[in-house]
């Protein structure tokens, strides 16, 4: 083979590679690079969940919280439930919070009593630092006396009833503080009205989330003298409250309040 022949054959070979290579380049599939941010920030969000602080500690501390009328309903307790558990922890997960709702957690056979809630209080195996009961269903204060004499009228712990349906005078002998919303409740025998019920539901995760943290503050129950509303007012901050006065007998209470 001539040297020209030679040569020509050699630049065609080189050309030849040359096409072959860049059609490997050509074929090979590319990155792009937004795909590649996004996957990113996918692995940094998985990260930074896995890694988020939770709000509350584990403890062997307890507060009650019972749910009972205007906010047992399936949603409702639902959802202060899963307030309960974002803020404190609930007892099943070694939380601060025991919660039990009326009448579901109070049946004694086939029939339901809140007089169980005494029962449900000895039941506590941790340390009980409070009692919160919000929609006191009747005879609630019936069990709160038993628990009174059970520790000689020295109950070392706060006792709050938040919006009741109990009876008035029995729930200000057997709790700490007493609030409610308007005079518009059950405190005269009537049921409240639907739009005080949709208030009341839309402030009680409010309320319910001071109160216990104020109750955490505390390692004593709150004796029955003008100081209980100091009490209420460092408890829910920028709150209108004034005492409650009997519309019978024209007195005011000196631990029951009302929420305006």
């Amino acid at each position: 083979m001539g040297m020209g022949k030679r040569v020509i054959y050699t630049s065609i070979l080189g050309l030849s590679l040359i096409t072959i290579l860049s059609g490997c380049k050509k074929n090979k599939k590319e990155i792009d690079p937004t795909q590649v941010t996004q996957l990113v920030a996918q692995e940094s969000n998985k990260e930074e969940l896995s890694t988020k602080p939770q709000t509350w500690h584990v403890t062997n501390k307890r507060i009650l919280v019972v749910l009972g009328y205007g906010f047992n309903d399936a949603e409702s307790s639902a959802n202060l439930k899963n307030v309960l558990a974002q803020n404190f922890g609930l007892d099943e997960e070694n939380g601060l919070i025991k919660a039990l709702v009326f009448p579901d957690d109070f049946k004694r056979g086939t029939r339901f009593y809140p007089s169980e809630l005494y029962s449900k209080i000895q039941e506590i195996d941790n340390e009980l630092c409070g009692i919160v009961i919000v929609g006191a269903p009747e005879n609630t204060h019936i069990a709160l006396a038993r628990n009174q004499d059970n520790w000689n009228q020295e109950v070392p712990y706060p006792v709050i009833a938040l919006f009741p349906q109990d009876e008035v005078l029995g729930l200000e002998a057997t709790c700490d503080i007493v609030l409610d919303k308007g005079q518009t409740t059950s405190l005269t025998g009537e049921m409240a009205s639907t739009e005080v019920e949709s208030q009341l539901i839309e402030e009680t995760p409010e309320v319910l989330v001071e109160t216990i943290n104020y109750i955490q503050s505390l390692n004593y129950s709150l004796e029955k003298n003008s100081s209980i509303q100091v009490h209420l007012m460092q408890m829910l901050k920028n709150k209108n409250i004034h005492h409650y006065i009997d519309p019978e007998s024209g007195l005011q209470s000196i631990n029951h309040f009302i929420l305006n």
